[in-house]
């Protein structure tokens, strides 16, 4: 099932992800269709049976550098988390999806 969750998302992240961080220029738009594919693409999947915690941290792509740490505390037996980086001439995106069972 982990396996299957990361692939899906993946090829998410590959197709859909990066052509919407070049299509709009609203940040409050991007976030929420990104959000939004991401949750619907894990219950497609796995009917509910994981609560989805996405952090998205968005911001204009200006040749800065950029650290970010995340903490969530989670069982390592059944919770897992994915992160992605995505960047393209205006923007970059980085998000952190946590998947806990319920």
């Amino acid at each position: 099932m982990k396996s299957q969750i990361i692939n899906s998302l993946m090829t998410l992240f590959n197709n859909e992800l990066k052509e919407n961080l070049l299509k709009s220029r609203n940040k409050e738009e991007i976030t929420n269709t990104v959000s939004n594919l991401i949750k619907n693409n894990i219950k497609a999947i796995t009917s509910n049976r994981y609560k989805v915690v996405i952090e998205i941290l968005l911001n204009e792509n200006k040749g800065q550098g950029i650290n970010v740490s995340t903490r969530l505390f989670y069982n390592n037996q059944s919770d897992f988390f994915f992160k992605k980086f995505i960047e393209n001439e205006t923007h970059y995106c980085f998000i952190v999806v946590y998947l806990i069972h319920v």
